[in-house]
Formats: structure tokens, sequence, C-alpha cells
């Protein structure tokens, strides 16, 4: 390998922003002079910037020599090799905040317009999702045919009476709020913040993840003109182009989603936490925040790279492999020549060492199917596996890349692995099909915890690691239908109760004339008071006869009888 010295001339117009979305204000490339060429030899590079970089070879992997974390993925869920599929979802939604304020603040919208509303309760809601659930591989022309349909399909019966009526199930749709915060102008996404942040705490609390981290893009599907969403996008590279793009943080072995973060325009972000920093980094920080000064390595693509955000993810105890993109110019302190030093032989590269900032870097670049660039604070340049390439006139080309590259290469596409489990089959967010901006972004957050389920099903489960997707889906459904049955009903409860009693005491509310015992009794309406709140009434239990029981306390009486509370 052959290192050339380059010499390019000062000039007063660097760009100090630090931001890698804005180009630097640079010199343009230039041609590279070779006038000094040393063959294993270490060359002073001068690069117009701050940073001063110098041709070396990295053969000691820091992470070796300083801190380090090294050990596996865990997922906290007691007994988790006999998990269900609804233990796992549940565990990756914030249960405590949607019962303590989601629950509430939607039966508080709705009674507000419907006089009759009876509450939406924990069962009803984890019922409703079971719902959505079959909706996602079960797909009908008209919503209606859910409950209309009687016979099996995929599995499961798509007599949806069964579990909801269709007017509750469009109800809790119209209904659904995910804060208990008054509307703020002032912040767009006030509707799902406190969702938001509740989402991401929980995560962190049920997933311990390994030693290497991903961060990249979410969408979140957008339905069009009526409700724009807080922070609109279009990414036309993106299977949903139009959305709200989060930045996405995933453990890079297991494919788990760790934390997210929307991206909104910089007049609301500079009100978030790390907003002293540019926006790329603030956003690294938030994502990483929970495992700061762990030890753990953080990959990314060219959105997040440049040299202040590997020196800051450094110093608060992280190490970094960045990929870095030159567009009209390359970011601030990386030299110009990086590329154009290369070698015309495919796997040619060039390794570069400097220190910024009290952090020590390296820079290599390789001459793969096009060239790449990556800046890291850890890994080494030593030659590692074999890559084989097909290139257009030159057929199967074979050649050895450094570590740095085989690393980065392997846990890249970790985010995209959990998108395309998301989104690339039928998924909440197209059977949630409103234009309100808290079931859209409702859907999303469900479509994160479903494909963490699967994910984690798959691999801490003996036996599953090979499940389909749509396997996985059913077994949710039967999950939650098993576990929230409708057994717990007054009624079930009485013909159970009926069977299992010895003494064959029977509990139905009758009217007095028809008992026995009133039978010497004359007129057309004859009236006790109630045994328990004394009331008037024409009414009694089979079991208390001949004395009296209104409708109200027989329901009680019954509940009472069935579900004794026990004590002590």
């Amino acid at each position: 390998m052959k290192f050339v010295a380059v010499t390019t001339p000062n000039n007063d117009l660097n760009n100090n922003n630090d931001n890698i979305h804005e180009e630097p204000v640079s010199e343009p490339e230039t041609n590279i002079s070779s006038e000094s060429e040393k063959e294993e030899e270490e060359v002073n590079i001068n690069n117009n910037n701050e940073l001063l970089w110098t041709d070396a070879a990295v053969i000691i992997d820091s992470r070796r020599v300083f801190r380090s974390y090294s050990n596996v993925t865990v997922v906290h869920i007691s007994d988790i090799e006999h998990a269900t599929p609804r233990q796992f979802f549940e565990r990756f939604l914030p249960i405590g905040y949607i019962m303590s304020t989601v629950l509430p603040s939607t039966n508080t919208r709705a009674r507000a317009s419907e006089r009759y509303w009876k509450d939406l309760t924990w069962m009803e809601f984890m019922k409703f999702i079971g719902i959505l659930t079959i909706m996602t591989y079960v797909r009908c022309a008209n919503i209606c045919d859910y409950w209309s349909k009687e016979q099996k399909t995929g599995g499961v019966s798509l007599g949806f009476g069964q579990y909801m009526s269709h007017r509750r199930f469009r109800d809790i749709v119209k209904f659904l709020t995910l804060t208990d915060t008054p509307i703020d102008d002032n912040d767009p996404f006030y509707f799902a913040r406190k969702f938001h942040n509740e989402f991401n705490e929980n995560l962190a609390k049920a997933i311990t993840p390994g030693s290497i981290l991903c961060i990249d893009e979410s969408m979140c599907q957008w339905m069009g003109k009526i409700d724009k969403g807080p922070f609109q996008r279009k990414i036309p590279r993106k299977p949903h182009p139009i959305g709200c793009e989060f930045k996405t943080m995933a453990d890079a072995r297991t494919n788990l989603f760790l934390q997210l973060d929307p991206v909104e325009p910089p007049e609301y972000s500079s009100k978030k936490k790390f907003a002293e920093h540019s926006a790329t980094i603030a956003t690294m920080l938030r994502l990483t925040e929970p495992w700061f000064s762990s030890g753990r390595t953080i990959i990314a693509d060219s959105w997040f790279g440049s040299v202040k955000a590997c020196t800051t993810l450094y110093k608060h105890g992280l190490y970094s492999i960045l990929q870095l993109k030159k567009r009209r110019y390359w970011p601030k302190n990386i030299p110009c020549d990086i590329t154009d030093a290369l070698e015309s032989d495919y796997g040619s590269f060039i390794s570069r060492v400097g220190k910024f900032d009290d952090v020590d870097l390296t820079l290599c670049s390789l001459r793969d199917r096009k060239n790449i660039v990556l800046l890291a604070s850890c890994s080494t340049t030593n030659l590692k596996n074999e890559v084989t390439r097909y290139i257009k006139g030159h057929g199967n080309v074979k050649f050895h890349r450094p570590a740095v590259f085989d690393e980065y290469n392997e846990y890249r596409s970790a985010i995209d692995i959990l998108n395309n489990l998301r989104d690339n089959a039928l998924s909440y967010h197209d059977v949630l099909t409103t234009k309100c901006s808290e079931n859209r972004i409702l859907a999303f957050y469900f479509s994160v915890a479903e494909a963490n389920s699967y994910s984690a099903y798959c691999q801490f489960v003996p036996g599953k690691k090979n499940m389909k997707h749509v396997d996985f889906r059913k077994q949710l459904v039967i999950s939650i239908f098993d576990y929230y049955s409708e057994d717990e009903t007054v009624s079930n409860r009485t013909k159970k109760r009926k069977r299992k009693d010895s003494n064959d005491i029977e509990h139905d509310l009758i009217n007095i004339k028809d008992d026995s015992s009133s039978s010497q009794l004359k007129g057309k309406r004859i009236q006790r008071r109630c045994i328990s709140c004394h009331k008037r009434t024409t009414t009694g239990c089979k079991c208390s006869m001949p004395q009296a029981m209104c409708s109200n306390c027989w329901a009680n009486h019954i509940r009472n009888t069935y579900n004794p509370i026990h004590t002590g």
C-alpha cells in the first residue's frame, strides 16, 4: 500500500458550523500532488482545517485497552423461555401510562360527546389491539365484513361481535386520546409527547442491549391533506415517502428497537434536551443517553458522520464507527483528497489517524463498487474477511477489507431489518386508516412494539427461531383473547357457579308474585323493601325469598357471591 502526501494551499473560507447538514465552505478539490511518495512510511498531511491527519495503520483496538462492554442482550421478561407473544407485546408497551393516562383521557373525551359511554378498560383495550392484529393478516374489502363473517379465516373466527361490537370499535378509534395535557399551539407534538417519552423509558427498562448499537431513520406513514401531522416530511426513496420521520436506535445483534426521536423543525427541537449541540449531535445524544459511559459502539450512516459527532460520543463514554459522504464538500476537518488518493485497484485503502479534542480518531477509505469512507474511534485497519464483488468490465473481484469495514457492514442494517418487519407487510397503520394524528402515531408505536415482540420471541423462546411473522401474529391474537376472555361476565360466572354449587342454590332475579311463598298475597303489583338499599321493589333473588332485592343490589349480590374478597 502506498501513501501519498498531499499539500493543499491555505484559505480563509473554512466554515465553523459543526452541523453536518450544512456543508462547510472550503476550497474545491485539487489534483493529487505526487511530489513525495514513501512506501510504508508515515507522512504528515496538511488538511486546512483544525485537525492534522497522519498516514498510519491502526493495529490495536482501543476497546480492548480502555472501557468496553461485551455482555449479551437481555429482555427483562420473567420466565422468558415460556413467555407468550402477549407477554412480549405488553412488555414493549408503556402499560402504566396507558392505564393511568390514555384510558382516563379517552373516557373523559368520550363522555363529553356520548351520554351513555361505557368506560374503556385495559381488558377491552387489549381486545381492541387483538382485533387490529387480525386485520393485519386477514384483509377484507369492507371493514363491516369483519363483523358479518362467522367462518374461520386464517385460523381465527372473523365474527368480531364475540369480542366487541362494530360501533364500540369505531367509537374507541374516534375518541382515543394519548395525553391529558391541554392543546399547545407552540408544540405540534403535544398530543403524543408524553406517550413518546414513556414509550422510550419503558424500552430502556425492558431491554439491556449488547455492545453494538445502530442508529438510522424510520418513517411513520401519514395519510395526506386533512391532517399533515406534527413534522411531516417527504423522502422519495422510502417505501412510504410521505410521513413523520423518526431517528431510531436498535440493538445491532438482536434487531430490537431501543429508542426513538422525532425529527422536528429547529424552532421545536431547540426546546428539547441537548439543544446546545447541533441538531444531529443532539439527536444522537438523546438516543444514546440511557447508555452513556457504557463503552458500547455506535454504528451510523453519513447523516450522522462528522468529527464533532465522533468525539462528542467518545466524551460520553461511547465508541463510534460513522460513515462519511461527500456532497458539495467533505464535512469539516476531513481532508479533501481522502478518496482521490486511493489506488485504482479494487480493495485498495488509505488509513489515517488524527487527534481532535484529545480523542484519537481513525479515518479510512476503501475502493469498493463505490468509494467508502469511515470515521471511527475504535476498531482496527488490519485486513480481515475476503469479499467478492462483481464489477462490470472486471468480472468477479476478490479482496480483503480492513476490520473496521467488516464491523460497519455487519451491523449497519439493523434498523432496516426492523423497518422491513414493521412496514413491508400489512401493518397497524394500514388498518387503522384514519387521518387523526393520535391514531397515526399510535399505529406507529404499535408496529414498533409488535416488531420488537416478534424479533425477541424468535430469539429468546426455544424452537421459535424460524417462525414466520404471520404465524407470530396469529399466536399473538390467540394469546390476547385467551388471556382476556369473556368468561369474566356476571352471567357466565353465574352459570359456572350453578354447575359447581353442591347445594344447587339458584340466584335468579324473579318477581315477588312468582314466588310460591307469595302465592296467597292478592294484588297485581306486590312491593317490598330491598334488604340492602331499603327502596321499594317488586323483585327478589331466589336464594333469599321472600325477602325483596332490587336489580342493582342483586348485581352486587352476584359479584360478592362468586367473587368473594379475601382479606388477611
